[in-house]
Formats: C-alpha cells, structure tokens, sequence
C-alpha cells in the first residue's frame, strides 16, 4: 500500500472542502452592508478552515491508530461540509438576486435578516459541529502518538482524562441539540410560507434542518468512536505501565518506582 494512501486521500477530500469555504466567505465578504446573522458566518468559516487544514496535517501513522472507522467517517463530515457550504452558496445567491454592488436592496435585506434567520442559525451551527468533530479527530491523533512513547507520564494520561471528558461532555450537547432540531423540524414542514418567500426557498429552509439533523447524528456517531478508541489505547497504556519496577544500588538492591497506576505486590525490604 502506498505510504501515504491514507494521508492523499483525505487531503484529497479536504481540499475541495476549504476551497468552498473560501468561495463562501468570499460571497459574504462581498455584502458590505450584510446583516449580523451572515457575518458571523464568517467566523464559524474561519475556524472550520483551521480546523480542515489542522486535519490535512495529520500524518499516516496517526490515521493508523485512529482506525477505519474513524477514517471513513471524518472522510464523511469533511465531504458533508464542502456540500453544506455548496447549497448555502447557492440559497445565499437566491436571497441576494435583487441586490447590486454588494449593497443589500430592501428587499434582500428583510428576507436575509429576518425570514432567512433560521436557515442562517442551522448553518452556523453545522459549521461549529463540523469544527467539533474535525478538531477532535486532530485532538484524539496527536494523544494517540503519546500513547505510543515508551513512558507513558502522569502528564499525558491527565490529558487523556481531559479529552475523554470534554469529549462525554460534547455527545452530551450534541444529543441536546439534536433533541432541539428533531422538535422544530416538523412545525417547520407545517408552517405557512412566508411573504415574498418562494416555494423553492421554503423547501430549501426545511431541507436545511434536516441535513443539520443529518450532521448532528453523523458527529455523535464520530465522537463516540473517537471516545471508545481514546478509551481503549488509555487502557493498554495503563496496563502496560501497571508497574515500573527499577533496581538501584550498589549491589543492585531496593526498588524504585516511576510511575504506577496498578498495585504493587510481593515488596520485600533489606539486603538479600
């Protein structure tokens, strides 16, 4: 297999990723006089290219000990979230048709800021749960590789207990959240179309939030294998650093301990 199959291969995914980012912010740079709820769209852009090029960087041997299944579904969220940004563009150019100059017309302002608020909120948070998930990939790769140093020290495996923990707490949010979008999703199917709203905008807003239901699960399912994997490589590291045993002394007596995380048995003291 070539060395870097793995490692091409997902640049290869990521790459068309960050371009659409880049092609997105662009249109919003573009609306100088835009609307809060689309400027911060900017940031959310901004953190979810960091955390694609942070991604790019992870090298084979990392993807490795990461496994298939985390392979396959960080390939999922990245191409998930060049298509996000794809159907956002193109809503974006839709809700902006009456506009010149990159000055919003009156007209495009009010469908932007006010009946578009939803739309823009869903996609604010799939880029934030996109930055989650990417970042966690990264997060969990790099403790991996600690994992794998010959001393395993108290130092590391506290930040293993940290990751696991904020890791926990992110299912926890996601599953909230997703509880929050299964809930608006149908009163959203039932609800009047709005003044100088089209048919096609409104099926774009529905079809908005059930990709974020869609994202949602999708992240949850990344994040409880990126816990089971951390939680299984911390476990062979425990049992491999259960007892560190040295002798010292003159005549190669006593015993010293570096680091132990199991209990010590059949200690006797004094010379032989």
């Amino acid at each position: 297999m070539d060395p870097l199959s793995i490692t091409a291969a997902v640049v290869g995914i990521a790459a068309p990723a960050a371009h659409c980012i880049h092609l997105l912010f662009g249109d919003l740079q573009k609306i100088v006089d835009a609307p809060e709820t689309l400027a911060s769209l900017k940031r959310d852009l901004l953190s979810v290219d960091q955390a694609l090029a942070s991604l790019q960087a992870v090298s084979e041997p990392q993807w490795k000990l990461l496994g298939e299944t985390v392979i396959s579904q960080s390939k999922a969220a990245t191409i998930s979230c060049k298509e996000s940004c794809d159907r956002f563009r193109t809503a974006l150019g839709r809700w902006t048709r009456h506009s010149e100059d990159g000055k919003l017309s009156l007209r495009d302002r009010a469908m932007v800021g006010f009946i578009k608020q939803g739309y823009v909120k869903s996609m604010s948070e799939q880029l934030q749960h996109y930055k989650l998930t990417l970042t966690s990939v990264v997060s969990i790769a790099t403790l991996h590789s600690s994992l794998q140093q010959t001393q395993v020290t108290g130092e590391i495996m506290a930040m293993v207990c940290q990751r696991e923990a904020e890791i926990a707490d992110s299912i926890t949010a996601t599953d909230k959240q997703l509880a929050e979008v299964n809930a608006k999703l149908g009163p959203l199917c039932m609800a009047k179309q709005e003044e100088d709203e089209t048919e096609t905008d409104r099926a774009s807003a529905i079809s908005q939030v059930a990709v974020e239901q869609i994202v949602l699960g999708e992240s949850r399912k990344l994040l409880e294998e990126l816990l089971s994997s951390i939680q299984a490589a911390a476990a062979n590291a425990r049992k491999d650093q259960a007892q560190v045993v040295n002798n010292f002394g003159a005549e190669n007596e006593g015993m010293q301990i570096g680091v132990s995380y199991g209990a010590i048995s059949g200690i006797t003291f004094g010379k032989k």
